[in-house]
Formats: C-alpha cells, structure tokens, sequence
C-alpha cells in the first residue's frame, strides 16, 4: 500500500505523525511539500521575527520539495507551475491514496480538483470550524456553497476535534466519512522537556527571582491581534492590588503588539513580569516549567490552538478563551482549566483570580487522555486497509 502525503511545507506538528506512519510494515509513506519553508530562516508574519524551528520537520520519513517557491507564491496563482510539478512528482510516485492536508491555499486547492479528477483516492486532514473565525451570513453561505462540493472529492475525513465534526456534518458529510482524532503535538518530544526541565523548577524560578510561593500566569505565542494579548491588561487591570499581588506574567513570543502588552503588564505587575521574546520548541520547556497556569485569550483564527496541548502535558492549568478550539475537546468537563467569553475581560478576571486560590500543585492532568500523534496514524492506517 503506497500512501502519498501533499503538504504545503514543514510542519513541525506534522512531522511526527508521518514519523508513525512511516512505522507501518506494510505501508510505503512519501511526504510531498510545496515549498521548504520552515526548513531555513524565514520572517514570520505573526511573530515578526526570521527563524527557522531547531526541531527537523522532515527527518524520519520519505519526502520531496516539489519546488524550490516560497510560501507566498502557493497562496495565489502564480503557484500553477507548482501544482502541475506536485501532480508530476506524485503520478510517477504512483500511491494507492494521497492525504491532503488542507483544504487551502490555491496550491492545495487545485491540486486536489487535479488529483479528484484523475482518479486517485483522496483523504482529507485539514482546521476545519466554523467557530474559530466570525463571518458575515453572506460569506458563510458562500464558503458553505464551496465547501460542500469541494468535499465530495473525498472518500474520508479525519477531524481535528468536535468543532471540526460539527462543521463537516454541517457541509453534509456522512458521519461514517469521520474518523475524529485530535490535533497532537509531539508528545514524545515534549515528554523530554517535562524530564528536563520540571525538576529545575526551583532553580529556574530563583534565577528569574520568581518566588516559589508566586502564581505564574504563562501566554504564549504570536503577539497580534487574533491572539487578543491585551485582553490579559485590561484583565488584570480589573483586579485589587491585593489579589495582584502574588501573580507573575511570564510572556513568550514576539509580534506587532508586544511593546503595548509588555508596557502595559509592567505598569501593571512591574518587576513581576517577564517578556522572553520568541522562543524555539527546544527552549519552551523551562518555561512551562515554572509557570502555574496559562492564558489562551484568543479572539479569531484558533482553529485548535496547541499550546494548550503543551501547557497540560507540563501539568498546567488553563485558561481559554471560548473561541480555542481545544476546549471543548481538552477542557469542557475537567477540572483542569477554565474556559471564559471571548474578549469577555471581565470573565477573564474572575477565572484569573479564582486560578491563584487554587493549592493543587502542577501535573494535576491525566497525561493519558492527552492526543498522540500516533492516534492519526492509525486511523488513516485502519481506513487505508479497510
């Protein structure tokens, strides 16, 4: 059985799921990317810095870069030249099934109207809600015009979680086309950096003259508007001094809006807040390691939102806006995290205060329950054998 994969470019989230299904005895695994973006130091829109991710997104299974572009060129229509060399590169591949993942930019798009139209067999993992973005009932029913036909190119869909189910059956997908797996980060990974860095946390928090005793708020990710950073201000700008007065803010990441958060918090907390700037995944560890709890704010765009995936598997608690798609999957019906109205500052003062009366120490989270990269790969390996 030869699955072919159709990507846009690296996805360090990806990678391991690949790495699984590379595993499988009897299935031949190659991984098609658009573009190597990710692979060398490129700026990031959002976070608005050059990097390049210190974890390697393509080792442990058989890839191809179809070209040598860059990302912007596969989001319009100068990226055709692309797609007839990714339809080229896969037809002489020859698979069983191709996997795509995504139903968009234009790259993805007409490469999958190619491959539907040449008969091969498609799969479908894509961030697919109708949550995670406000539209107007116009655009909605445009993008619900689209979509419906669009997914008649496929034989199965892997949802991301139940936001993404609701969508799908809201196109008119057959529930037995489902196979829901929840979006994983690499948890092997991540489970090293719990290793490593939670038995530090005394030593880490001393040397960011963090007191034992403090309730370390932890945000991270892009500084920019859809992840609504400066809702965390006007949050705690809510609170007495009493009930400020043990809380840290600890801020990773970098954007257009981290010289008004960090001005703001520190009139705020002063010296009890800390702006790292961005941190790569093998650096987030001791971060996590010294925080309590962690604010997810987000207000448009979070389709999952893996971050909170990574706050729990360190044992945090969280605290998440209504429009993270993870909550409902990960925090509805838990004890582990509070999940407040978007852009609702008031709601988020109230789960910021009741957050620090909490004595339960951290890895209060059942790690078992958490999503595993391999939990995808079997189910497209089940639905490939069926």
């Amino acid at each position: 059985m030869k699955l072919a994969a159709l990507v846009t470019h690296p996805v360090q989230y990806f990678a391991p799921v690949f790495r699984e299904l590379a595993k499988k005895d009897d299935l031949e695994l190659k991984v098609f990317f658009g573009c190597d973006h990710g692979t060398k130091p490129n700026e990031d829109p959002g976070f608005k810095v050059s990097f390049a991710w210190d974890c390697n997104p393509t080792e442990g299974f058989d890839h191809q870069f179809v070209t040598s572009g860059t990302l912007e060129h596969l989001r319009s229509f100068r990226g055709i030249p692309s797609v007839l060399k990714a339809i080229m590169a896969i037809r002489h591949y020859q698979p069983n099934y191709v996997l795509i993942f995504s139903y968009s930019p234009a790259f993805i798009t007409i490469s999958t109207v190619m491959f539907h139209l040449l008969g091969y067999p498609l799969l479908l993992r894509a961030e697919t809600t109708d949550e995670a973005v406000h539209r107007t009932l116009l655009k909605d029913k445009i993008r619900g015009f689209l979509l419906k036909r669009y997914y008649h190119q496929f034989q199965h869909f892997f949802p991301i979680g139940q936001n993404s189910i609701h969508h799908y059956q809201r196109m008119g997908v057959s529930h037995s086309h489902l196979t829901c797996v929840r979006y994983a980060i690499d948890v092997d990974f991540f489970e090293k950096q719990v290793e490593k860095w939670c038995p530090q946390r005394h030593i880490l928090r001393n040397h960011m003259n963090i007191p034992d005793d403090a309730h370390v708020f932890l945000y991270c990710g892009k500084m920019y508007p859809p992840k609504n950073p400066l809702l965390v201000v006007q949050a705690l700008s809510l609170l007495s001094t009493e009930e400020k007065k043990n809380i840290w803010l600890l801020a990773v990441g970098d954007g257009d809006l981290r010289n008004e958060f960090e001005v703001s918090m520190r009139t705020l907390l002063g010296a009890r807040t800390i702006f790292t700037g961005f941190q790569n995944q093998s650096e987030l560890g001791q971060y996590y390691a010294m925080a309590d709890t962690l604010l997810f704010p987000s207000q448009s765009g979070e389709t999952w939102g893996l971050v909170v995936n990574e706050a729990l598997q360190f044992g945090l608690r969280v605290i998440v806006s209504d429009r993270v798609g993870a909550a409902q999957d990960l925090i509805t019906n838990s004890n582990i995290g509070t999940i407040f109205p978007s852009n609702d500052a008031n709601a988020l003062a109230n789960a910021i205060a009741q957050a620090t009366d909490h004595k339960t120490p951290v890895s209060c989270v059942n790690k078992n329950f958490l999503p595993h990269p391999k939990h995808f790969a079997d189910a497209v390996y089940l639905q490939l054998k069926k």
